[in-house]
């Protein structure tokens, strides 16, 4: 199997600058020979002088142009020979500036004084030594040397400003880039935990009403009559159904932010129970056993969606733990509306016989916490000198 190389983009248009840059260069030499050469006084000059001169004009230009393309790599060094090679070449004087301009990029003052210097001592080399014009005094080659050269460096760190200004925008554009996916993968870590909670409250409530029966019709199967059995068997299998069709629920609200096929799920996520739906939650518990004493105000069902939410899962959990912990007590679950307003969730029941349980919290209660912390209310959660289980959690009514 043979694979094709795709072309590097970014060495190509590297190559393209520089190509440019280097033609330039050339053509400003060819130009300014062009404009030099027939304005000198060659009388009294012999031929092999003439000869000589262009001859070194050619190769010192020559050399210039193969040296320019390495400046990256030796910016000073570069620039400096190939200012001094046009002391001698007006072919070089094209690759001379654009090297003082790329230098002047960097911005860097011992460097252009360095550059600049030898550049301006070439230029009066050329002018006064090699080449002389008796008809321009020498403080107006100076003059113009350095006007031209002052020219190129400013252009020089106009542009070096210039990138530097494009390099901070790329710098912050991928600031805000990376700081925004921190925030996208915060909020999917953060909804991921949500759904945790969701799953653990939902499926532990479910699943420890399936272990209740099933263990009674393990123990009380053989004295049982075949409907009894039946019976049994059949809550079971209602309850892991609701457990499933719970399990579902919460599934539905995730979203795959990576997907965009169209077997996406985009149905509306059915709703969360609230407290609208807490006395159908505690006849279940009482229908597999569960004494529950409860007291709720009438109140309470009028508290806003989120703040109803989060109380249902507060008793769901507070069952699931009284059925695990202490089987066949007696719960008591109150709800009421506090002054603030805020709603008061409170489970407690005995403990069962025996030393006194680790005041620690499991993951139900620890999520319960998270919960209350979210939305600004307070926890508390543990057995008291009496024996007894409490669970209390108050949430602001704006939650």
């Amino acid at each position: 199997m043979t694979t094709t190389a795709l072309p590097d983009v970014s060495r190509g248009r590297r190559v393209w600058a520089e190509s440019w840059r280097l033609a330039v260069a050339v053509l400003t030499g060819l130009v300014t020979a062009a404009l030099v050469w027939p304005t000198m006084d060659t009388r009294g000059w012999s031929d092999a002088h003439v000869g000589g001169l262009v001859l070194g004009d050619f190769a010192a230009g020559l050399v210039a142009a193969v040296l320019l393309p390495f400046r990256h790599r030796a910016p000073l060094l570069v620039t400096v020979v190939i200012a001094a090679l046009s002391s001698v070449s007006t072919l070089a004087v094209g690759a001379a500036a654009l090297a003082l301009v790329s230098l002047a990029t960097r911005r860097r003052a011992v460097e252009l004084a360095i550059a600049g210097a030898v550049m301006l001592g070439a230029t009066v080399l050329y002018d006064v030594v090699l080449a002389p014009d008796q008809d321009t005094p020498v403080w107006q080659i100076v003059a113009v040397g350095a006007g031209g050269i002052a020219l190129l460096v400013a252009i020089g760190i106009g542009i070096g400003q210039r990138r530097a200004l494009l390099l901070s925008l790329r710098e912050r554009a991928a600031l805000v880039e990376r700081e925004q996916q921190l925030r996208e993968d915060r909020a999917r870590e953060q909804e991921r935990a949500h759904i945790a909670r969701e799953m653990h409250d939902v499926l532990g409530h479910r699943l420890s009403l399936v272990a209740l029966h099933a263990g009674a019709l393990e123990y009380r199967g053989p004295g049982l009559t075949p409907d009894e059995t039946a019976a049994a068997a059949g809550v079971v299998r209602a309850e892991a159904h609701s457990a499933l069709t719970d399990l579902r629920d919460v599934l539905g609200v995730l979203r795959d932010p990576t997907s965009t096929g169209r077997d996406e799920v985009t149905a509306t996520a059915p709703p969360q129970p609230t407290l609208v739906d807490l006395p159908e939650l505690l006849d279940e518990a009482r229908a597999g056993g569960a004494v529950v004493r409860a007291n709720i105000d009438a109140g309470a069902s009028s508290a806003p969606t989120g703040v109803g939410r989060h109380a249902y899962r507060i008793v769901q959990e507070g069952l699931t733990n009284a059925r695990r912990h202490a089987p066949g007590r007696v719960v008591d679950v109150v709800v009421e509306v506090l002054d603030g307003p805020a709603l008061r969730v409170v489970v407690s029941n005995t403990v069962a016989d025996g030393p006194a349980p680790p005041d620690t919290a499991g993951h139900g209660l620890r999520g319960l916490a998270e919960r209350a912390r979210l939305v600004g209310g307070t926890f508390r959660a543990g057995v008291g000198t009496d024996r007894v289980h409490v669970v209390e959690v108050v949430l602001p009514w704006t939650a």
